[in-house]
């Protein structure tokens, strides 16, 4: 039986968003963490989520909830849609937090559903006309749960860059298939307008180093832009925007001294 002790638990713990439980009195724990950790960030995200976890139902459990206790980060998108839209919410304690992960919960779900259906269309297919985009709000929900990842990129340069080419994949691909068109594929030619939009924002002397971060950056973005419309879902729109975000930095600037360097210029 829940009881305002187990909610004063709660209240201790800002990385705990909810608390969920069923007739039974198993109960779910919604932490801030995302549902959708990139696969560079897996390892971290499983240590803060059980060290949160571990606490939670420590205290809880001191607090006398013995029963079965879970981690909705931790189960399948079925089971934590269906827990989140079903289950009794017994403590909510940052709900526009709660709000957004719940979203991105069921768009997880939809997203693994809609993969497993077989592929109708041919890759290279061009767009249909009536080409729908798949929703908007839950796209700006999912792009803004994102946002601290994307500020939190090192160095300074890389972010910029990140950023520069989450614009052109709205301004080139997002804007003219909404529209019926084709995406602007020729964009990606070595010379094309997104490698012209990543180089004027490197400075001069730091071009060499990022030409193969850029070159990585259009062979993937080709590679995606490749796949038959029927499989452009939501998930392929997130994956454009994560496929600079993934790409590490390709180069290292040498210290002055470095003996390599100086190797280098003996040589």
């Amino acid at each position: 039986m829940w009881t305002g002790a187990h909610t004063a638990v709660c209240r201790r713990y800002s990385d705990l968003i909810a608390v969920y439980q069923a007739a039974d009195g198993e109960t779910a724990l919604l932490l801030r963490q995302t549902f959708l950790p990139l696969p560079e960030e897996r390892g971290r995200w499983l240590a803060d989520t059980r060290r949160v976890a571990r606490a939670v139902i420590n205290d809880l459990r001191a607090a006398g909830l013995i029963v079965p206790i879970t981690v909705l980060q931790w189960r399948s998108a079925r089971d934590a849609a269906y827990i989140l839209r079903r289950w009794t919410c017994r403590y909510d304690g940052a709900p526009e937090r709660c709000e957004q992960l719940t979203d991105i919960a069921r768009t997880r779900l939809a997203d693994e559903e809609r993969s497993a259906a077989p592929p109708s269309a041919l890759p290279g297919e061009p767009v249909a006309p009536d080409w729908q985009p798949p929703s908007r709000l839950r796209f700006v929900e999912w792009y803004r749960d994102m946002t601290a990842s994307w500020l939190a990129v090192e160095p300074p340069l890389r972010r910029q860059l990140i950023l520069c080419a989450h614009r052109w994949v709205v301004e080139r691909v997002l804007i003219p298939m909404s529209r019926g068109e084709l995406p602007a594929t020729d964009d990606l030619q070595p010379t094309g307008r997104l490698s012209w939009m990543l180089v004027r924002t490197i400075p001069v002397e730091e071009l060499e180093l990022w030409k193969p971060w850029i070159r990585l950056v259009r062979a993937d973005l080709q590679r995606a832009l490749s796949w038959a419309p029927s499989k452009r879902s939501e998930s392929w729109i997130r994956w454009l925007f994560l496929i600079p975000y993934s790409l590490p930095m390709s180069g290292r600037r040498r210290r002055p001294g470095d003996p390599r360097t100086a190797a280098a210029s003996e040589g």
